[in-house]
């Protein structure tokens, strides 16, 4: 994928796009200094950086601010003001001191309630909990809606399953069980329609060859556009 990059006073910072079903575009400088732009997908290059450059004092108060902050891609670590992806959007952590009770989505805040001073450890490991749980609620529920839209081309899972992977966003097993990664729950949600409607062809075509790809293509046709984005934005 091309890096792009914006000039500002202090320099070059490369700036990544992430696209998806949203109406508005929304600039951000994350932790170490590099942009983020989300952006809806019709919206062209030239206009989203036309619309970068013209922020640019706005993005040099920011990068001074976060300059000293831990950069993107180091282990996570929670804290009150925390940025977390959660389906397609950011959401702020809020830290609640009380009685504990399980994470909660109010507007754009994730609230964690938790009694007395909170290790950042002891934080992360309940959004790693919340994260797991939301996942699985929703994935699978949305894999039955899919297969259900879908009944006349597609057949319903034996199984499905949600877990943390590496390496990939789905698996179909050949004993009709469907895996999808738990890190979905943080994509898009027209993403995660994506990778279930993939994997749900494969119960159809356990490969992938010319019809598979067909099949795929006659429910999902802009599948390629969704694609380079889950690959561009790991």
């Amino acid at each position: 994928m091309k890096k792009r990059t914006v000039t500002i006073s202090s320099g070059e910072i490369e700036l990544d796009i992430i696209r998806s079903s949203r109406r508005t575009m929304a600039l951000y400088v994350r932790p170490g200094g590099t942009l983020l732009i989300r952006a809806p997908w019709y919206v062209p290059v030239n206009v989203l950086m036309q619309f970068v450059r013209q922020k640019t004092d706005w993005i040099e108060k920011q990068v001074e601010k976060l300059k000293n902050v831990r950069p993107v891609g180091a282990p996570l670590v929670i804290g009150d003001g925390s940025i977390l992806p959660f389906m397609g959007r950011d959401l702020t952590v809020k830290i609640s001191h009380g009685s504990r009770r399980s994470p909660s989505v109010s507007g754009d805040n994730l609230v964690l309630a938790v009694p007395g001073q909170a290790s950042t450890e002891y934080l992360t490991r309940i959004v790693e909990g919340w994260y797991l749980r939301e996942a699985k609620a929703y994935l699978i529920s949305r894999t039955a809606e899919l297969a259900a839209v879908h009944h006349d081309k597609l057949p319903e899972p034996r199984q499905v399953n949600v877990r943390k992977m590496k390496r990939r966003w789905g698996t179909c097993h050949s004993n009709g069980s469907i895996w999808l990664n738990r890190e979905l729950i943080k994509k898009d949600p027209v993403l995660a329609d994506y990778v279930i409607i993939h994997e749900l062809c494969h119960l159809v075509h356990h490969n992938h060859g010319s019809e598979y790809y067909a099949l795929l293509e006659s429910i999902v046709p802009d599948y390629r556009e969704l694609r380079t984005s889950l690959r561009n934005h790991q």
